[in-house]
């Protein structure tokens, strides 16, 4: 196809303009452990004339595989994630209006008839009236359609009349507004409005908080979700000071696990995995509160919210200890003489001693660590199958924090997944491990695709600054050499 003097400048003006766009969303440095800085969440893929390299942006890194797993597993235990996730081209999904009701359909037509969803919502007042209930249900069933063809805004405004209605007929605190609400949080995050959503969200739990008193076993969820949808917002780096926002997320945890614990018992299935969150949440507030500030402090106005329905029993022991009751509660949890004397308690149990002995290897309080490896050994070393149970738990290394890692709240801030659009690859590493748990001499193995450039830089940049438990025998803590981890990212 020829192209005329004038279409050719248009045409290298877009390719400059596209370059210019594309390079300038470069980030050389990016660690798993950090909160994202960047609006950037799908594939970012960067090429220079010059050398016609490929310079892809690493979202998302998984928990470490050993190479050894994956060689003495079956092959397919390990590849159907990663071959639907690494596809460049993925299976056409079915119309998200396949089985549509024929209210849905109606208002579809209507607005592949009008094109105005103002005028719908005219009618729909018309015929209903401006404040049913009805109207409100209508409401949100076209606000639904308007997100599932990617009308987010659209469907901002529909959703925040369907609110407004809803609270003229059930109250300014009616729970039932809290699925709305939430409808409008999902649209500010698909249009990369994360503030606007966490608004939402703030208000969305001040409801809750004001339609149930703290007793009501129903806070659990309100307070669980809240802290995740926190641990989301940290990771996406909205906040300029993450203390307020880590502080809440540690007391909403900690008054979850404490609400399951009185209405339902320790043995509900909820308990343990809310102490490992408040472990992971005091775990966060100790490596990223600024330093000086008084995070516990009641006159922060971001504060009063979950200090006012947690109660000021529960506010935090300070950064470096915050976390340590939550472990030790696990560890009691496993100690209970009503437990059967089984090796998987056993297990279970010296696991939760690790951890805390975890904990005090990330604040480099080695000697406590080391009394705490040394204790958890002891006691699986007393068992009857004791070469296995040790080789179970002190076998390998371990890939710190171990307790709790918020790695869905991760991919969730970067926006990874198999339902994104995001691909996937790994990098298999070599390197060596000190006693202290630090990494070193890492030799790159193998990388897919083969054709990424700096993924493997990108992954080692990340992974030298974590620290793993090392192996431990009856002498204690010990260097290993040339272990060898696959580490699947998404990009």
């Amino acid at each position: 196809m020829k192209l005329s003097g004038k279409e050719k400048a248009l045409f290298i003006v877009s390719l400059m303009c596209v370059f210019h766009l594309t390079y300038a969303q470069i980030d050389d440095s990016t660690s798993s452990e950090e909160p994202a800085l960047a609006e950037n969440v799908n594939t970012q893929e960067q090429s220079t004339e010059e050398t016609g390299y490929q310079y892809t942006r690493i979202l998302h890194i998984e928990r470490p595989i050993p190479l050894s797993t994956i060689e003495n597993a079956q092959q397919e235990d390990f590849s159907a994630q990663f071959a639907s996730a690494a596809s460049q081209a993925p299976e056409p999904e079915a119309s998200v209006f396949s089985d549509l009701s024929p209210t849905q359909q109606a208002y579809l037509q209507r607005l592949e008839e009008i094109g105005d969803f103002d005028q719908i919502l005219e009618d729909l007042e018309i015929e209903g009236g401006a404040w049913s209930v009805q109207i409100a249900q209508e409401l949100a069933e076209l606000g639904e359609l308007l997100q599932a063809q990617g009308k987010f805004a659209e469907s901002i405004d529909v959703f925040d009349r369907a609110v407004h209605i809803n609270r003229v007929n059930s109250g300014l605190f009616s729970p039932n507004q809290v699925p709305l609400v939430r409808k409008v949080v999902d649209a500010h995050v698909a249009l990369g409005q994360w503030s606007e959503a966490d608004d939402r969200q703030q208000y969305a739990f001040y409801v809750q908080t004001r339609a149930y008193s703290i007793s009501d076993p129903r806070m659990i969820d309100v307070f669980d979700n809240l802290a995740r949808w926190n641990i989301a917002a940290f990771y996406r780096g909205i906040d300029e000071d993450p203390n307020p926002r880590l502080v809440q997320t540690y007391m909403l945890y900690r008054a979850a696990s404490e609400s399951v614990s009185r209405h339902f018992g320790t043995q509900d299935p909820r308990y343990l995995p809310l102490l490992h969150k408040v472990a992971g949440a005091a775990d966060l507030m100790g490596r990223f509160s600024l330093e000086g500030e008084s995070i516990g402090s009641h006159m922060n106005p971001n504060l009063r919210i979950s200090t006012q329905f947690v109660g000021n029993s529960l506010r935090p022991q300070g950064r470096g200890d915050s976390g340590i009751e939550a472990l030790e509660a696990i560890i009691a949890y496993y100690e209970d003489p009503k437990l059967p004397n089984t090796e998987e308690n056993l297990l279970a149990r010296s696991r939760a001693i690790a951890e805390l002995g975890d904990w005090y290897l990330l604040r480099d309080r080695r000697q406590a660590a080391t009394r705490t490896y040394e204790d958890a050994y002891e006691q699986l070393a007393q068992a009857e199958n004791s070469a296995d149970l040790l080789s179970q738990v002190f076998g390998e290394i371990v890939f710190l924090p171990a307790f709790s890692a918020f790695d869905e709240q991760r991919k969730e801030a970067n926006g990874v997944g198999p339902d994104t659009g995001a691909r996937m690859g790994y990098v298999d590493l070599a390197f060596d491990v000190n006693q202290y748990g630090r990494l070193s001499n890492f030799e790159v193995l193998a990388i897919e695709p083969e054709e990424m450039t700096r993924a493997d830089i990108q992954v080692i940049s990340s992974v030298r600054s974590r620290l793993v438990r090392p192996k431990i025998d009856g002498n204690g803590a010990v260097s290993s050499e040339l272990e060898r981890y696959r580490f699947n990212f998404w990009y």
